[in-house]
């Protein structure tokens, strides 16, 4: 008897196809197959190909930002031959920002200039004069500040005092024509050389003293309220309109009763330009400078008006000691 290899084994019939034997567990005809709960919101079905029906995937945050600047330039090569400067063109400005005219702060920077030599630099100053002159504002003494040099602040002292020494002699000779220092005979040539010599020495020495000590008083109280210029460049200047005025004043003193009503006139335009130019050279206001220009003058005028009062009182007393 040959062996049969199906023996013991069950045939599947129809509809068992594929269906376990009789040995094994039956599936539950009652319950299906369990399906995926995130399919049918947006997700594959179990099995499918994730990306089958969906395309490419989405970028959420869209497209990339692009670069706001564009293109950088290629860099510049640093010992290329640098481009042609126009030579008429204002320097740059580094640090202080330009001048500006009203407002708090005068912060000019003066443009650098180039070394002059003495003669040169005389030469200039009628012009320099001219323009201070007829053109009074802080913008003006700023486009001067750089022109500062020692050399020419003594000069134009000299200048002032020996111009004063000649013009005073000239007007003491004037005087002497009807003042008791003349003779019959004429004038006493003793006289005007004792009263030339004296002027001189003492001009060549009061000027220059005054000047220092009147632009010190000054330079300390604009640094007391924050000034930042120089000492030099505040008496240069000052000097700008200082000489001019004063050899007009000399001048124009010769002529009596108008000379002195013009001498008092141009006291006080000098006045105004004092406040211009301390205001140009330490960056203040109006206001600082017009009290830097001020004070001195005020305090002045009180310490005279006590001497003269001191002076009075001296007079009355003694006249009283005298008198029974």
């Amino acid at each position: 008897m040959a062996w049969d290899p199906t023996q013991g084994q069950e045939q599947p019939g129809n509809g068992e196809q594929g269906q376990p034997s009789n040995g094994g567990p039956e599936p539950d005809p009652g319950k299906s197959t369990p399906q995926n709960p995130y399919e049918g919101q947006g997700q594959p079905p179990s099995g499918a190909d994730p990306h089958s029906g969906y395309g490419s995937p989405q970028n959420p945050y869209g497209a990339p930002p692009q670069n706001p600047y564009g293109t950088p330039p290629p860099p510049q090569n640093p010992y290329a031959t640098p481009p042609p400067q126009n030579p008429n063109a204002a320097p740059p400005q580094y640090g202080t920002p330009p001048y500006q005219q009203g407002g708090y702060g005068y912060g000019y920077a003066p443009p650098q200039q180039a070394p002059r030599s003495i003669g040169q630099a005389i030469q200039e100053l009628p012009n320099q004069y001219i323009r201070v002159l007829t053109k009074p504002s802080a913008q003006t003494f700023a486009e001067e500040m750089g022109k500062a040099d020692w050399a020419m602040v003594w000069v134009q002292l000299l200048a002032i005092a020996l111009i004063g020494t000649i013009l005073g002699f000239i007007r003491a000779a004037i005087g002497l024509a009807a003042s008791s220092f003349s003779s019959s005979s004429g004038f006493n040539p003793n006289a005007i050389l004792a009263l030339s010599v004296g002027g001189s020495t003492f001009s060549f020495i009061s000027i220059p003293v005054s000047f220092f000590i009147l632009v010190g008083i000054q330079y300390l109280l604009a640094k007391a309220f924050q000034g930042q210029g120089r000492f030099l460049t505040q008496g240069y200047t000052t000097l700008l309109y200082q000489t001019p005025i004063y050899i007009i004043s000399f001048i124009i003193g010769l002529i009596p009763i108008f000379g002195g009503l013009i001498g008092a006139v141009l006291y006080i335009y000098s006045i105004v330009l004092n406040v211009f130019a301390i205001m140009a050279v330490h960056r203040l206001s109006g206001g600082k400078a017009t009290a830097v220009v001020l004070i001195p003058i005020v305090v002045l005028f009180l310490l005279l008006f006590l001497c003269i009062i001191a002076v009075v009182a001296l007079f009355f007393a003694a006249y009283k000691s005298t008198t029974p």
